[in-house]
């Protein structure tokens, strides 16, 4: 975080360098060029989330609502008309689809969209970090031994594996993993 202020180089010049670290890696992607994204999906979902939540409370009171206008519709000094009972229930349905199809619906689309991007960068780092001038992958496959002769094998699919571990990292903590456990939870779905 200090070599992005310019307080401190990097030891060392990896793209990835930076995300060695739990808050390293999962703050990468909002301090990176690509910042104005991935703050602005973040906010997008934060305010859909609090106007799901206002809608839930609109959704009690109308309900609460709706329930006296029926408990009174035959009471004898205060009658709830039948106009007052169709208003209230018209408007729990408008507050219940507004929620559900309005705010839920386009905060899942913001949700995914921001896992998305975010996995395509943190892709996009970890590869260029693999194919570097260092020739980094070709070294990870050519691993033969180690100081003491003892023989050790070699990765295979380095990078499938790298973008595996992101899809789960970014899935559970945006909290889009649906289909990640459906997929374990269904053995002959694992194929």
């Amino acid at each position: 975080m200090k070599w992005k202020l310019g307080r401190e180089t990097p030891h060392h010049a990896s793209p990835v360098s930076s995300m060695r670290s739990f808050w390293g890696l999962m703050s990468a992607y909002w301090l990176s060029q690509s910042w104005r994204e991935a703050w602005g999906l973040t906010l997008a979902i934060l305010v859909l989330t609090a106007l799901s939540a206002k809608a839930s409370v609109w959704f009690a009171v109308t309900s609460g609502e709706l329930v006296n206008r029926i408990a009174y519709f035959h009471h004898p000094t205060t009658p709830t008309t039948p106009t007052a009972l169709l208003t209230t229930a018209a408007t729990l349905a408008a507050i219940a689809i507004m929620r559900d199809a309005g705010f839920t619906a386009v905060r899942h689309f913001f949700s995914t969209t921001l896992h998305r991007k975010w996995r395509e960068w943190l892709d996009r780092c970890f590869n260029e970090a693999l194919l570097d001038s260092n020739h980094t992958h070709f070294h990870l496959q050519q691993i033969g031994s180690d100081a003491n002769g003892s023989a050790i094998f070699a990765p295979d699919n380095v990078d499938q594996r790298i973008q595996e571990s992101i899809k789960g990292m970014t899935g559970g903590a945006i909290g889009t993993r649906d289909g990640h456990r459906r997929r374990r939870a269904v053995p002959w779905l694992r194929g």
